[in-house]
């Protein structure tokens, strides 16, 4: 059985095969030239990478040209601007004006975990202009928080969901 060559499958075009996934499913067709992916109705996007799109949305607005964001494939997007300091990995960078801003977004869920402190206290070791995006109804528990950890005067506070258009 070793040391033989096994004749090759006859050369036949291939039918339309799908996987299903728990997201969806995949179907490849055209002798698997056409691959398209069909999300299940009941699949949604993270209401963090909802928020962080929105947000990206409006400092487009605001004339952002050159970025780089985490979780969601965008166009336009510049991979030569890192979201990797010291040994985390932010959400968001971009350009304006010159200056580097890197981005970290919190849900109002994420906002009073003690995971969420650490890896402030973190980041502000690596970055020029750290800003926590949060829920507009968070702003004043993150500041209390940034306050008890002694970042206060190192990072700022944006709301991710205060724009005319998300209200």
């Amino acid at each position: 059985m070793y040391n033989r060559i096994e004749k090759a499958a006859p050369n036949r075009p291939m039918d339309t095969y799908t996987v299903s996934t728990p997201f969806g499913t995949v179907i490849i067709t055209d002798g698997g030239r056409k691959v398209a992916f069909e999300l299940y109705s009941d699949i949604r996007q993270s209401r963090h990478n909802q928020a962080l799109f929105g947000y990206l949305l409006q400092l487009q607005k605001q004339g952002v040209t050159q970025f780089n964001i985490d979780h969601i494939a965008v166009e336009g997007r510049d991979r030569r601007l890192s979201l990797i300091r010291g040994k985390s990995r932010l959400d968001l960078v971009y350009l304006l004006n010159g200056k580097t801003y890197e981005c970290e977004l919190k849900t109002s869920r994420e906002v009073g975990l003690d995971l969420t402190a650490q890896q402030l206290k973190e980041l502000v070791k690596h970055c020029e202009h750290l800003t926590v995006l949060v829920p507009r109804g968070c702003i004043e528990e993150m500041n209390t928080i940034l306050h008890m950890i002694n970042l206060d005067g190192h990072v700022t506070i944006q709301p991710y969901d205060g724009f005319d258009t998300e209200e």
